[in-house]
């Protein structure tokens, strides 16, 4: 336990816990960094108890992420108006994610676009429950809603909703 000092007519400075903070906030950015790279929370709750012992519990791990949620929203909403997308490639993944405490199958419905300077660029990421022609209607109304314009090739499979939905 830290005791701070009481001083009088004098304010106590504690410059040097900052760079601890600063240290802690980096360790907290690495986390989040591994999830986008697609670590899961389990494996990094083995990498912090190596790190730092066994006080890091995958619920902890699970939390610190959750504050990549806001960050990786206004990512998934911004405009796509800047530039046309002539070629998209667009696919499903099939997740297993925990969802209201069960595990469950979803769809992950997911555009690339090359844009007209030649850019490709994730353009958006839905889940959906699987991928039925409504679900692809709603994830192209949104893509469109976002500004997605100029679109001249889709490459895909054949999956028989995404088909009808084009």
């Amino acid at each position: 336990m830290l005791r701070v000092p009481r001083v009088r007519n004098g304010e106590f400075s504690t410059e040097l816990f900052a760079r601890y903070r600063r240290s802690e906030q980096a360790f907290l950015l690495a986390l989040m960094e591994m999830v986008v790279n697609g670590v899961s929370t389990r494996d990094g709750a083995k990498v912090t108890e190596q790190w730092c012992g066994p006080s890091f519990s995958k619920s902890t791990v699970s939390d610190l992420c959750k504050r990549l949620d806001p960050i990786v929203q206004a990512w998934n909403h911004r405009s796509l108006a800047e530039h046309r997308y002539p070629f998209l490639l667009v696919d499903a993944l099939v997740l297993r994610i925990r969802e209201d405490g069960r595990i469950r199958s979803r769809a992950a419905l997911i555009a690339v676009g090359v844009n007209d300077e030649g850019h490709r660029e994730m353009l958006g990421l839905m889940l959906e429950s699987s991928e039925s022609e409504s679900s692809w209607r709603a994830f192209f109304a949104w893509l469109k809603q976002r500004g997605l314009s100029g679109v001249d090739i889709v490459v895909s499979d054949r999956h028989g909703g995404l088909v009808k939905a084009l």
